[in-house]
């Protein structure tokens, strides 16, 4: 029996399927997907529902930007893998924040302070409580 030559086929182990976990994975990577600006990554999520669902490694944290509204969501998981998440609202802020003015302080003069200790010495010798029984 003569040996049968058959032609190289590359196509012959390939998946007839096409990859169903990828075409799945692209809607979420549009959405949070990290925007790299200047050296910094942000990463955007549509909603709170999806910040949730965010995968952070252990000992690690990530803040998510929220693109329909102007909240940031700070999640951060512990050493054993267990996440936290934290809401924070922008607020603008249009003035510089004003210092906090003390009320003014008022003094009494020695005087004032001599004509109290006089009077309140009085009151206890009972000199003016005739006085105020008369009224």
């Amino acid at each position: 029996m003569a040996y049968q030559y058959y032609p190289y086929q590359p196509n012959f182990f390939q998946n007839p399927v096409p990859d169903q976990l990828t075409q799945l994975r692209q809607p979420y990577q549009q959405t949070a997907q990290p925007y790299q600006q200047s050296g910094q990554s942000i990463v955007w999520v549509s909603g709170e529902q999806e910040a949730v669902g965010y995968l952070v490694a252990p000992n690690s944290a990530v803040a998510l930007w929220d693109m329909n509204a102007p909240v940031i969501y700070f999640k951060q998981a512990d050493a054993s893998g267990r996440p936290t998440i934290k809401t924070y609202d922008l607020v603008e802020r249009t003035a510089a924040p004003r210092a906090v003015e003390a009320p003014p302080v008022s003094y009494v003069t020695h005087d004032e302070l001599k004509q109290l200790t006089e009077r309140l010495e009085a009151l206890e010798k009972g000199k003016e409580i005739t006085n105020e029984s008369d009224v």
